[in-house]
């Protein structure tokens, strides 16, 4: 991961320090970080471009250090409760920064970050082998929980640019039906209804505690 210079960029004697890599990458965050311009963030912050070099190598890597950024801020606290109260806590944080910020799935997508950021789950890999689950059960959960909130954030943000468009799911399926013969595709017409239950679509919770069920038994 890029790491912090152990000392701040050097300065004229007497000038105020006008940026900080905090705001730096705050700034970046606002911004959005799919289209982040070097030449605007610096306008922004009302710096040249040459000092945010200063801070980053590059744009990848500042993209990189706000992703990781990002990620640390939605991790929420281990209080000592039990283990499915845990896991639903660090689901919920993890579809609620993705339904914020849709743009994380197209930089993970894009390979603008990656297991730097995904270095943040040891803690909870950790709080879940001190509720005795093994590493590799652990694991395990961490990769199902992910598997099931990230497409259920995937289809929420789908269906949010839908609306921003003015059109949702059913009316967008109505009109692809409509340019097919109407004994054609029985079995979608036949299920069209279910098709375009956006709930239905972004429901990860009930998905999830399916899963936990299954091995409650192992850990009560």
């Amino acid at each position: 991961m890029d790491t912090i210079p152990d000392s701040p960029p050097a300065r004229p004697a007497g000038r105020p320090r006008r940026l900080t890599l905090d705001r730096l990458l705050d700034t970046a965050i606002e911004m959005g970080l799919p289209d982040l311009n070097m030449k605007e963030l610096a306008a922004t912050l009302g710096v040249g471009i040459a000092t945010l070099y200063r801070y980053v190598d590059n744009r990848e890597a500042l993209i990189r250090l706000a992703v990781g950024r990002q990620a640390i801020r939605a991790l929420p606290i281990d209080r000592g409760q039990p283990w499915r109260e845990l896991v639903m806590d660090h689901a919920t944080s993890l579809f609620s920064s993705v339904g914020q910020q849709p743009s994380l799935v197209i930089e993970f997508v894009e390979a603008r970050w990656g297991i730097e950021v995904e270095l943040e789950s040891v803690g909870f890999l950790g709080a879940l082998k001190a509720r005795g689950f093994t590493a590799r059960e652990a694991m395990d959960l961490y990769r199902a929980m992910a598997k099931v909130v990230l497409g259920a954030a995937v289809a929420a943000g789908h269906f949010a640019a839908l609306s921003a468009r003015g059109t949702n799911q059913a009316r967008e399926l109505k009109t692809a039906l409509e340019s097919w013969d109407e004994d054609e595709l029985p079995h979608l017409r036949a299920a069209a209804d279910d098709y375009a239950d956006e709930a239905a679509a972004t429901a990860w919770r009930p998905i999830l505690e399916a899963v936990m069920e299954q091995i409650a038994g192992h850990h009560s």
